[in-house]
C-alpha cells in the first residue's frame, strides 16, 4: 500500500478549507450521477476517487480502480495503434508539466477480461491558493465502437483501392450535382487514355463518347434506374482514344439523400468486345452471380457422393484462406479444416438428410480453421440431389463467413451482462417505472437496501408511496418538462422514515415498453461530513495552540541568549553560554515533528472524506458477519500500536501470506493483503478476521483502516514532540550531571527508538535508506526518557554526517545479560586524531553556533548511568556507535 505522507503539503487556512469542502461536495454530487467516467488523482498519481460510471467505461471493478495508481502496470496502456504509450504523451504528465487542461487524448487499455478498450481523456488541474496543483480531474469516454468502425472503414477503403487497381473494369464515382467523375481500374486498357487524361474528362464529355445510336437508350436506362431507385445495367458502344468503338457493359447504382434525390452514381464499365452476342446474356448472368457472391463473401461447393470428388468455387477457397492453384480439396483434407465437435453435428445433419426423403436441404452454423490459424464461423447451406430411384448422388450448396456477426452477437450478449451486473451491484439505487401506469417494473439491490423493500415488493410499488407530497409534485413537474437535471427531494422508506435524496430521471425503452428510470442518491451522509468539518476545526484550534507554545519556546530561547553575557562570570555558566549557541537544533527537532505531523493531518483530512464515504457505502452492502469484524477492528485501534522488529515483521508477513493463500487468495493478493495487515499494526491475522478477505470491498476497508491508524499515529507524534521539548529543557538544566535518585522502570528499547524515528520522519524521507534489524528483546530496566535523548543525539548526528543522504542501519541484538544497540551510518567517518575527544564536554567539529559539544558527552553520561558502555568504530563510509545496556538492575 502506498503512503499518503510523501512530500510536504502547503498549510491551508480555515477559510480555504471551507471553500474546498463546499467545492468537493458539489463535485462529488456531479461525479456520482454522471454517465461519464470521472477520476480524481493526487499529484503523485494515486487515484483518490472514481465515480460509479468508471466501472462500465474502464471495465474494472471500482475497488480495483481505487487500489491502482495512474501508471500502474495492470492498466496495460498502449497507443491506439498498439504501440508503447510514451510518458510525454500521457495526459497526467502533460498537465503536471504544463499546468494546462488537455482534451481528447486517446489511448488503449485492457479491461479485467483482457478485452482491449479505446478511451478518450479530457483532464484539468485543480490549484490551491498558492497556485500549486492540488489534484487532477479526468473525464474518460469509451470510444471503442467509434475506433473499431474507423478501422473497419479504413480497411474497407484499402480493399476498395486494391480491387479497383487489380480489376479489369473501369470503376467510376460521379458527383451528380457538380458533374465531377472519379475513375479507377482498367482505364487505359478500355479507353486508351492514361488515368491522368481520363480523370480530366467530365460527365458531359464522357457522354459524348457513347455511340450516337446507343446514347438515347443508355440515358433513358440511367433515368429510369434513378427514378425507380434500382440498380442499372446497360450495354453500349464507346469510342476509344484511337477512334475505335468497344462494347461496354455498365453496371451501377445511385445513392439518394433523405429527400430521395440522387446525389451520387457508382458504376463499373466492362469491355465485352471479344465476346459473341450469342453468349453475352449467359456471360452477363454469370458475372452478376460472381459479383453478388463476392460482395457477400459467399462460396459455392459441390460433393459428388459416389466419386468422392469435391468442387469449391474461388470464394469458398478464400473463406478458408486457401489458394485454389496450390491446394486441392479432398475428403480427408476437408475434415481437417473443421472443428471436431462441429464436424460431428454437420455429419449428423447430412446423415438425417440422406435418410429422410421428405427433406431436401439443411442450414447449420459451425466453426472452421482458417489458413492463418484463426477459428472462424460460417453458415453452411446444403441441398441433396437424388436420382430417379431416390438415391442421393450429389450434395451441393453455399458457405458464408458469419464471423463478424457472431462476434457482434457475443459483444451484445457481453454488453447486456455487463449492464445487468452494473445495475444489480451498483451502490447507486435504481428504480424503473412504467410510464403509463406509474407502477414499478424493476429495482436493484441498492434500492431495496436503501428503502427497506424486498425484491418481491417491487411490482406492487407506486411512486407516491416512496415520496412526500411536495416531492411527488416536483417529480411530476420534472417529467412533464422532460428535464434531465437532478433535483433534491425527500424520500420515504418502507418504515416511514424520511430522508433527503438527489434524484435523476431518464426515459428509455425497457422490455419493449416506455419506461422511466430513477437514479436515487442518499444525501444523509452529508450530515456526517458536517461532523467531520467540526473535527477538522478542532484540529486547527489544537494546531494554533501548538504554534503558540512554539512561540513561547522561541521567546524563552531568546531570553537565554540575552542573559548569556551575565552567565560567563563562572566556568559552568560560561559553558552554558556555549551550549545555548548550539542548542537550537535540539529544540527545533520536536518543533519540526509537530509541523510534519500537522502537514500529515492536512493530507489525511483531504483523503478521509472520500475514503470514509466509500467505507460507509461499502459497509451497508456487506453481510453482517463482515460488519461485526470491521467494528471489532475499529474498536481495537484504540489499543497501543504494535511495533515489530525487522525479523518479526518479515515473519508475520510470511505467516499471514501463507494463511491467506490457504484461505483461497491469489498469490499476488495474498502478498499485498499480508503486508497491509502488518502495516496496520493490529496484531496477528486471527481466524475471526479471515471472512473479511473474501469481501468485494476489501481494498476500500483496508484504505479506511490505514487512515484511522495514520490519524492515531500523528496525534501521538504531536504529543510525544511536546513532551520532548520538556525533556530537552531538562537535559539543558542538567548537562553536567544527572539526578541519580530516580527509579528505573521497564521499557521497550524498540519502542523508544521508534519514537525518535517517528519524530525524524521528514528528515529520513529526504534521501535516507533506513534498515532495522531488531531481535525479540523483552523490556529492560532503564530510564526511558534519558534513552530517548541518547537515540535523538546519535540518530541526528548520523543524519548530519551523511548530509541527509545515505544508509542508516539500526540493530538491536540480545547478548545474554546485555542488550546491544548499534547505529551504523554511511557518512565520511571520524578522523582517528579526534576519536578520543568526541565524548569530552564542549568538544565539537562544527562551526561556532552550530554545536555545543555536549551532545555525545550527555549520551556517554546517560549510558554510564545505566551501568552500560559505549564504543565506536569508524572508517570512511562506515561509522558505528555500539551501546551495551544491562537487562536488569
Amino acid at each position: 500500500m502506498q503512503s499518503s505522507q510523501e512530500g510536504s503539503l502547503p498549510q491551508i487556512t480555515a477559510s480555504t478549507d471551507d471553500h474546498l469542502n463546499v467545492e468537493a461536495d458539489l463535485l462529488k454530487t456531479i461525479m456520482d450521477v454522471s454517465s461519464t467516467a470521472i477520476v480524481l488523482l493526487n499529484p503523485q498519481g494515486q487515484i483518490l476517487y472514481a465515480n460509479p460510471a468508471s466501472e462500465l467505461v474502464l471495465g474494472i471493478k471500482l475497488n480495483d480502480i481505487l487500489s491502482r495508481t495512474y501508471d500502474a502496470p495492470q492498466w496495460k496502456n498502449t497507443s491506439l495503434d498498439g504501440g508503447p504509450w510514451r510518458e510525454e504523451d500521457q495526459p497526467f504528465n502533460v498537465i503536471l508539466k504544463t499546468k494546462q487542461p488537455v482534451t481528447d487524448i486517446r489511448h488503449a487499455i485492457e479491461d479485467s477480461k483482457g478485452t482491449k478498450k479505446y478511451l478518450s481523456i479530457n483532464g484539468s488541474p485543480v490549484f490551491n491558493e498558492a497556485g500549486e496543483i492540488r489534484s487532477l480531474v479526468f473525464l474518460i469516454t469509451d470510444i471503442t465502437e467509434n475506433v473499431l468502425k474507423q478501422k473497419a472503414l479504413e480497411d474497407s477503403e484499402a480493399k476498395y483501392r486494391t480491387i479497383t487497381e487489380l480489376s479489369l473494369s473501369m470503376v467510376y464515382d460521379l458527383e451528380i450535382a457538380t458533374g465531377v467523375n472519379h475513375w479507377a481500374g482498367a482505364i487505359y486498357e478500355i479507353t486508351g487514355y492514361t488515368p491522368e487524361e481520363y480523370n480530366a474528362i467530365g460527365y458531359e464529355a464522357w457522354m459524348v463518347l457513347i455511340h450516337p445510336e446507343d446514347k438515347e437508350k443508355t440515358i433513358q436506362q440511367f433515368d429510369e434506374s434513378m427514378a425507380n431507385k434500382t440498380k442499372f445495367s446497360c450495354e453500349y458502344r464507346y469510342r476509344r482514344k484511337d477512334g475505335n468503338y468497344v462494347y461496354i457493359e455498365d453496371n451501377g447504382i445511385f445513392l439518394y439523400d433523405q429527400d430521395g434525390v440522387a446525389y451520387r452514381m457508382f458504376g463499373a464499365m466492362i469491355n465485352r468486345t471479344d465476346q459473341i452476342e450469342a453468349n453475352l446474356a449467359l456471360k452477363e448472368s454469370e458475372s452478376r452471380l460472381l459479383m453478388s457472391l463476392d460482395a457477400v463473401k459467399m462460396g459455392i461447393w459441390s460433393w459428388d457422393i459416389e466419386r468422392r470428388i469435391i468442387y469449391w468455387s474461388p470464394q469458398t477457397y478464400e473463406i478458408y484462406g486457401l489458394d485454389p492453384n496450390l491446394e486441392e480439396i479432398t475428403i480427408e483434407s476437408y475434415l481437417k479444416l473443421n472443428n471436431e465437435d462441429d464436424l460431428k453435428k454437420v455429419s449428423e445433419e447430412v446423415q438425417r438428410l440422406k435418410e429422410d426423403p421428405t427433406r431436401s436441404g439443411y442450414i447449420i452454423q459451425h466453426r472452421i480453421f482458417h489458413k492463418d490459424g484463426s477459428t472462424r464461423w460460417v453458415e453452411s447451406r446444403g441441398n441433396l440431389l437424388r436420382d430417379k430411384d431416390g438415391n442421393p448422388f450429389r450434395l451441393m450448396g453455399t458457405i458464408l463467413d458469419v464471423t463478424d456477426a457472431k462476434i457482434a452477437e457475443e459483444a451484445l450478449r457481453t454488453s447486456d451482462e455487463r449492464f445487468r451486473a452494473f445495475y444489480q451491484f451498483s451502490t447507486e439505487a435504481f428504480l424503473i417505472f412504467d410510464e403509463n401506469s406509474l407502477r414499478a417494473k424493476d429495482s436493484n439491490f441498492a434500492f431495496q437496501n436503501l428503502f427497506g423493500y424486498a425484491p418481491e415488493d417491487t411490482k406492487n410499488l407506486k411512486i407516491r408511496s416512496l415520496l412526500t407530497p411536495d416531492s411527488l409534485q416536483k417529480i411530476r413537474e420534472k417529467i412533464a418538462d422532460h428535464s434531465s437535471d437532478s433535483i433534491e427531494i425527500l424520500c420515504k422508506r418502507k418504515n416511514g422514515e424520511v430522508f433527503p435524496a438527489l434524484i435523476s430521471i431518464k426515459r428509455f425503452k425497457y422490455k419493449q415498453s416506455n419506461s422511466i428510470a430513477y437514479s436515487i442518491f442518499d444525501l444523509s451522509p452529508l450530515k456526517e461530513v458536517e461532523e467531520l468539518r467540526q473535527i477538522n476545526s478542532e484540529i486547527r484550534e489544537k494546531n494554533k495552540l501548538i504554534e503558540k507554545q512554539k512561540i513561547e519556546l522561541e521567546m524563552a530561547f531568546e531570553n537565554l541568549k540575552r542573559t548569556q553575557e551575565q552567565l560567563v562570570q563562572s566556568e559552568k555558566l560560561a559553558a552554558l553560554g556555549q551550549l545555548i549557541a548550539g542548542i537550537a537544533h535540539e529544540i527545533n527537532n520536536p518543533i519540526g515533528a509537530v509541523k510534519a505531523s500537522n502537514q500529515n493531518m492536512m493530507d489525511w483530512q483531504k483523503r478521509y472524506g472520500i475514503a470514509s464515504q466509500l467505507f460507509r457505502e461499502a459497509i451497508l452492502n456487506v453481510p453482517r458477519e463482515e460488519q461485526v469484524i470491521l467494528k471489532t477492528i475499529l474498536s481495537n485501534l484504540d489499543q497501543p500500536i504494535e511495533f515489530y522488529t525487522g525479523k518479526e515483521e518479515r515473519f508475520r508477513k510470511k505467516k499471514n501470506k501463507e494463511i491467506l493463500i490457504q484461505y483461497g487468495c491469489s498469490l499476488q493478493d495474498a502478498d499485498e493483503f499480508a503486508e497491509a495487515w502488518v502495516e496496520l499494526g493490529i496484531g496477528e491475522l486471527e481466524d475471526r478476521y479471515l471472512p473479511l478477505f473474501r469481501s468485494h470491498y476489501l481494498r476500500v476497508f483496508l484504505d479506511y483502516l490505514e487512515l484511522e491508524i495514520q490519524f492515531r499515529r500523528n496525534t501521538r507524534s504531536i504529543q510525544l514532540a511536546v513532551d520532548r521539548v520538556s525533556k530537552i529543557m531538562y537535559a539543558l538544566k542538567n548537562f553536567s550531571h544527572f539526578d541519580s535518585t530516580g527509579k528505573k522502570i521497564k521499557a521497550s528499547l524498540q519502542e523508544t527508538i521508534e519514537t525518535v524515528l517517528t519524530i525524524y520522519q521528514n528528515q529520513l524521507k529526504r534521501g535516507i535508506t533506513l534498515i532495522k534489524n531488531y531481535d525479540e528483546v523483552p523490556p529492560i530496566d532503564c530510564y526511558p526518557d534519558d534513552l530517548l535523548h541518547v537515540w535523538t543525539n546519535l540518530i541526528y548526528n548520523s543524519l548530519q554526517a551523511m548530509s541527509f543522504t545515505g544508509k542508516l542501519v539500526i540493530t538491536i541484538k540480545d547478548c545474554g545479560e546485555e542488550v546491544l544497540v548499534s547505529l551504523q551510518d554511511s557518512g565520511p567517518g571520524i578522523n582517528p586524531d579526534i576519536r578520543s575527544k568526541i565524548f569530552e564536554p564542549f568538544f565539537t567539529t562544527k562551526p561556532p553556533g552550530e554545536g555545543s559539544g555536549l551532545g555525545l558527552d550527555i549520551v556517554n553520561k546517560i549510558v554510564k548511568r545505566h551501568a552500560g558502555r559505549i564504543e565506536l568504530t569508524s572508517k570512511p563510509g562506515e561509522t558505528i556507535f555500539l551501546i551495551y545496556l544491562p537487562k536488569g538492575n
